[in-house]
């Protein structure tokens, strides 16, 4: 029986949209306490000084690193619905337990969980969009996909400000207030998600390659010591690595260092400014790809160069353009 067209287009739908939406939801909390600092430097109740919060900023990144490793082998055993969704629920407790409770110990423990729980996402939910798209389609669905995770640091930071500083008048409030929505979405996910076009009655987008006797019996390393023999994969993870502090930088600090330098913007519009770069985030992707196509044809390096190049230079501009108080030109640069 040949299973409608329209029946699978409806599930490719679904599964684009719940799992860009899960994607999203971790920003806001991955984001909360980026925002919480604007009020936490001028709590008594809570001395944290900035040197602590780099600290912990660094447990919840190394976590994250881990977490990497870890999850895409489990997402392959147990699957995306098993692994993404605890990821969102535990995020989600974390956040709330920040957000109510103000003492290091507990901040530390629960940079770490969230560390771990945020990682989930990525491995997992491609692993989800490959299952229900062909091979053939999985370049454009992934480029546009990718979308998600500039969209969600855009929204995050300012609806994270507006419920701490404009609404609440509370620091907490940027952790509990992101642990609703991921909570919110993570019941959503739930409802809508589904592992494989298997699980919903659809034949596989493609047939599962055969496997020899070695292949099953072989260590879950065996892949990771194939990969980390590879030279391009180890080229551009160096490269990537090397480009992570510029955009955590900006990511885990941008409304600190906007506050602090142009303090005239507010704690809410602190929060705001640095939101130009996730929305130049938004279109990057697509720009550099669409430049990567036509003017190199399809070589994608030159394109990264110059992006590099470009970064390089507006780094290198950044605080200067902030001793200017121009938020216009701050906002050019990000």
């Amino acid at each position: 029986m040949n299973t409608p067209l329209s029946h699978i287009k409806r599930w490719r739908v679904q599964i684009f949209a719940i799992t860009w939406l899960a994607y999203a939801a971790f920003y806001f909390t991955r984001k909360a306490f980026s925002v919480a600092k604007l009020g936490i430097v001028d709590d008594p109740s809570f001395p944290l000084d900035k040197m602590m919060m780099a600290n912990l900023d660094g447990i919840y990144l190394a976590a994250y690193a881990v977490g990497q490793f870890t999850w895409g082998m489990l997402a392959d055993r147990f699957g995306p619905r098993v692994v993404v969704l605890g990821g969102l629920l535990i995020s989600a407790a974390a956040a709330l337990v920040m957000g109510t409770f103000a003492t290091l110990p507990i901040f530390v423990t629960c940079m770490l969980i969230q560390g771990l729980a945020q990682s989930t996402g990525w491995s997992g939910l491609c692993k989800n969009l490959g299952s229900f798209f062909p091979a053939q389609q999985r370049g454009r669905v992934l480029g546009l996909w990718s979308s998600c995770y500039a969209f969600g640091g855009l929204v995050a930071s300012p609806f994270a400000g507006w419920w701490a500083y404009t609404l609440i008048g509370t620091w907490h409030a940027a952790f509990i207030s992101s642990a609703a929505v991921v909570f919110v979405v993570a019941v959503l996910f739930f409802i809508f998600q589904r592992n494989t076009p298997q699980d919903v009655g659809l034949p596989a987008v493609e047939p599962e390659p055969e496997q020899t006797a070695a292949e099953k019996n072989a260590s879950v390393l065996e892949p990771l010591r194939a990969i980390l023999r590879n030279r391009t994969v180890l080229t551009l993870g160096l490269a990537y690595f090397l480009l992570k502090p510029a955009r955590y930088a900006i990511l885990l600090w941008g409304p600190v260092i906007v506050y602090e330098q142009m303090p005239s913007v507010g704690k809410v519009g602190a929060a705001i400014v640095p939101t130009a770069f996730e929305l130049a985030g938004l279109l990057g992707p697509i720009m550099i790809g669409m430049a990567s196509d036509k003017l190199f044809g399809a070589r994608r390096m030159p394109a990264c160069v110059l992006s590099l190049l470009a970064l390089t230079v507006a780094l290198a501009l950044f605080m200067g353009a902030l001793h200017t108080g121009s938020v216009a030109l701050v906002m050019a640069l990000l």
